[in-house]
């Protein structure tokens, strides 16, 4: 089988994430059916991509076989963690925007942090943000989605270790309304976290919106 460039672009950008769903697709690579499932159904077809219906009446997912991998700089995904199955989601929804809102940054996503062993200086300390954006002129900033509530020990140690890691310039926020109030408070004296509600930043469009840098 002789792969275009868009099936691999196809099979990295869901290894990236270890796994997604259609509309993810479809918004990646401007798909519409009936083409994306023909597009997809080939990966399956020659046992690249897997399939799997997790929750009942909803999107089934995608994620890569051993042979699908191979194409890409990331192992695959043998087991999705349900617990977090909704985070990840979020996660991928949020890339997406960055995408429209920053055509030129480039984004290090969890796995891929995790499989470079923290080359970035991320992570030492035990905690790996949700992934990292890097923009043109090599300001690094992490990005956090919270959708619980974590312990204030917790947060306290992961904020602590922010503060440490001279690689990261800022950290993004992006949480539930209710869970404002306490990140606030929890940020007041690190003037290098920013703190954004989730479902305003995912309404907003690329055209009216802009998350200072600064």
């Amino acid at each position: 089988m002789k792969l275009t460039s868009r099936d691999v672009d196809i099979l990295r950008f869901i290894n990236e994430f270890g796994f997604c769903e259609m509309p993810q697709l479809n918004q990646r690579f401007g798909l519409r059916k009936p083409r994306n499932y023909q597009v997809i159904n080939k990966l399956i077809r020659h046992h690249l991509v897997q399939h799997e219906r997790i929750f009942y009446k909803q999107h089934g997912l995608f994620r890569l076989t051993a042979a699908g991998a191979r194409f890409t700089p990331l192992p695959p995904l043998h087991r999705v963690p349900l617990a977090n199955y909704r985070h990840d989601l979020t996660v991928l929804t949020l890339y997406l925007k960055f995408r429209d809102l920053y055509p030129d940054v480039t984004w290090i996503s969890e796995r891929k942090l995790k499989h470079d062993k923290y080359k970035l200086g991320v992570g030492q300390h035990g905690h790996l943000p949700d992934g990292v954006l890097v923009f043109p002129d090599d300001k690094q900033i992490a990005i956090e989605v919270e959708l619980s509530h974590k312990s204030k020990l917790r947060l306290d140690d992961i904020l602590k270790s922010y503060a440490s890691q001279f690689s990261i310039q800022e950290v993004w926020y992006f949480c539930k309304e209710s869970m404002q109030p306490r990140l606030q408070e929890a940020t007041k004296a690190m003037s290098f976290v920013k703190i954004y509600l989730l479902k305003h930043f995912l309404e907003k469009q690329p055209t009216n919106y802009h998350v200072s840098t600064g």
